[in-house]
């Protein structure tokens, strides 16, 4: 036993041979074998030096790795408390991305709809100048015509007067067929100048009413009362007082036809005559008047 220890001790496996040479030690105090002690004494302190010399050796590897260990722990931990601040900051990053994200969303759609308002602005700017330029014209001509039959009317009173006397002058003036006639070509005009300015209002309008109250005028007619006073409210007129006076009624047929078209709405009858005041496209000719 003693010599296989010392061959091992030789071939380097001194853990084995520090076994092997415990077991000869053993069997020689066992069996009393005193012929093996001068040998075992002799190799004996030289696998023992060996054996705890691979044993400090092998603490000090431990010791080591340990120490390796515990600084690749450290590592890890810092490793993973930098992660869990970069994740952190990363998610303060993402919230505060996403509230910008929000805010921008909320800019362009409050843009969206300041673009939106001025370009209604802008076309109802457009159309108001396109109206203004049409009516300017035409109310001169109206003008010249009332003049001209303003003259008229006193020749034909002076003519009166001359051949006729002061009677037949004043029962002239009592029939007021002349200023009936004038106004109804007023009105005839007006139709004829909003219907080219508007020339599927009608159609539209009654689009917006129920089939059986809807409104069409009378043959030969371009508009009826109803009609006129939805096209003055079309037209951006919607006080009461200045239709009534307009079209020569009172304040409260002009209030009860409105009531009337209101009720009739298909649709909600608050928003009625705001629908009303979006109908038509305007056009660019002047209007031809009869």
């Amino acid at each position: 036993m003693q010599e296989l220890a010392f061959l091992l001790y030789n071939s380097g496996d001194i853990e084995r041979a520090y076994n092997y040479i415990n077991y000869a030690i053993n069997d020689a105090i066992k069996f009393n074998i005193g012929k093996h002690f001068p040998f075992i004494l002799r190799v004996l302190p030289t696998i023992v030096h060996s054996y705890e010399q691979k044993m400090k050796d092998k603490e000090r590897q431990q010791t080591v790795m340990l120490w390796c260990i515990a600084v690749l722990l450290l590592f890890l931990c810092v490793g993973l408390v930098t992660i869990y601040a970069q994740k952190r900051e990363i998610a303060k990053a993402n919230r505060r991305q996403s509230a910008a994200n929000r805010n921008l969303v909320s800019l362009n759609e409050n843009l969206r709809r300041v673009n939106m308002q001025q370009s209604e602005m802008n076309e109802k700017l457009v159309e108001s100048n396109r109206l203004k330029e049409i009516y300017v014209g035409y109310y001169m001509d109206i003008c010249s015509d009332c003049i001209d039959s303003a003259n008229r009317y006193r020749v034909s009173l002076n003519r009166i007067a001359r051949n006729r006397g002061t009677k037949a002058l004043l029962e002239e003036l009592q029939t007021g067929s002349i200023i009936d006639d004038r106004i109804q070509a007023f009105y005839d005009d007006f139709d004829a100048a909003f219907l080219h300015i508007f020339p599927h209002f009608v159609e539209q309008f009654n689009e917006l009413i129920v089939p059986e109250k809807r409104k069409f005028p009378k043959p030969g007619k371009l508009l009826n009362t109803e009609l006129r006073v939805f096209a003055l409210i079309r037209l951006g007129i919607t006080d009461s007082n200045k239709i009534a006076k307009f079209l020569r009624y009172s304040v409260s047929t002009i209030y009860n036809c409105r009531v009337r078209m209101r009720n009739a709405a298909i649709d909600s009858r608050d928003n009625f005559e705001q629908q009303v005041m979006r109908l038509g496209l305007p056009t660019e000719e002047p209007p031809v008047r009869a």
